[in-house]
């Protein structure tokens, strides 16, 4: 995780500012039923000034595709623009699949808060059902019925990587779109409704990688379909701005139970990346929040007072 570099002066405040955005797609438009998947050779998509790329070579060969199809039942590549929860997160229209695929938010880095996932119909059946190439998840046999070694403890999942500005791997957070490791077989499960899953430990980031793998593997790679939907992505804009207003200072930044801010007497509150508000109070120049039980991730301090509103990033470890 990068650590925050706050600058303190006594006429100015070198610091965050964040602004929340959640990329829900309802700004694609769409007809019912239907998908968009680059097939007019755009190689890409924007929805709420993010760009989702996407190849189309006569048919769509990989990175991403915004949707509103609701087919859970119709197994096979023909159906693999739906989600297997049936519709968007929340009963919205629209969503993106991902067939391989990566973001970019460009020069200015973001901090991501959240994004809610779900398999597609495509692999969820595959991975219910079997198909010519996927094994039944919780078999012990292969698709073409033969021991593959796995005793049935097979998993689908999804790895959510975080890049900086240099394109250098900061973490990567792991979500399990299916899993069948559980010593009582009725706990095992294979994703059919919206997740949400918290990103915020990523820290600041340019770039989000998507990569899915399985346990269910053959002498080509992974036979489970490479596909996964994605809604609601949450992120806060991490900048620069100057602002004529006395600093203040947090420490210890990064903290992990208590961090104490100094600085002049005004309304504070501190918001998560998701634009939640966490803290909300007064103080009168010297403040010690308890942050033990916060999740780990980004927070802005936002100080308000007769000269202005200065923004600070702290981060809880």
């Amino acid at each position: 995780m990068k650590k925050t570099l706050l600058t303190i002066g006594l006429m100015t405040a070198i610091s965050a500012s964040a602004q929340t955005t959640t990329v829900s797609f309802e700004d694609i438009i769409l007809a019912t039923e239907t998908y968009y998947n680059g097939s007019d050779g755009e190689g890409e998509f924007v929805s709420n000034g993010v760009t989702f790329p996407n190849e189309y070579t006569g048919y769509w060969s990989g990175g991403w595709a915004c949707s509103n199809t609701t087919d859970v039942t119709t197994a096979g590549y023909l159906n693999e623009s739906s989600a297997y929860a049936g519709s968007g997160a929340g009963l919205s229209a629209n969503y993106a699949v991902a067939y391989g695929g990566s973001i970019d938010f460009g020069t200015t880095s973001v901090v991501v808060g959240s994004a809610d996932f779900t398999n597609t119909t495509y692999a969820a059946l595959s991975m219910l059902n079997g198909d010519a190439y996927g094994k039944v998840f919780g078999s012990p046999n292969s698709a073409l019925g033969q021991p593959d070694g796995t005793n049935g403890a097979d998993w689908f999942r999804l790895l959510v990587i975080a890049s900086d500005q240099e394109g250098a791997a900061i973490d990567t957070v792991v979500f399990y779109l299916a899993d069948y490791r559980f010593a009582n077989n009725t706990q095992d499960y294979i994703v059919d409704s919206w997740e949400t899953v918290d990103l915020s430990s990523l820290g600041e980031l340019r770039y989000l990688d998507f990569k899915l793998q399985s346990s269910d593997v053959g002498s080509f790679g992974m036979n489970t379909p490479a596909y996964f939907a994605m809604d609601n992505l949450r992120f806060g804009t991490v900048g620069l701005q100057e602002h004529a207003v006395a600093a203040f200072s947090l420490y210890p930044n990064p903290a992990k139970t208590n961090v104490t801010i100094k600085g002049q007497a005004g309304m504070l509150k501190v918001f998560s990346t998701t634009g939640a508000l966490v803290y909300n109070g007064t103080t009168s120049g010297m403040t010690a929040l308890s942050i033990e039980n916060w999740n780990t991730g980004f927070y802005i301090v936002e100080l308000t007072n007769e000269t202005g509103v200065t923004r600070s990033t702290l981060v809880k470890n």
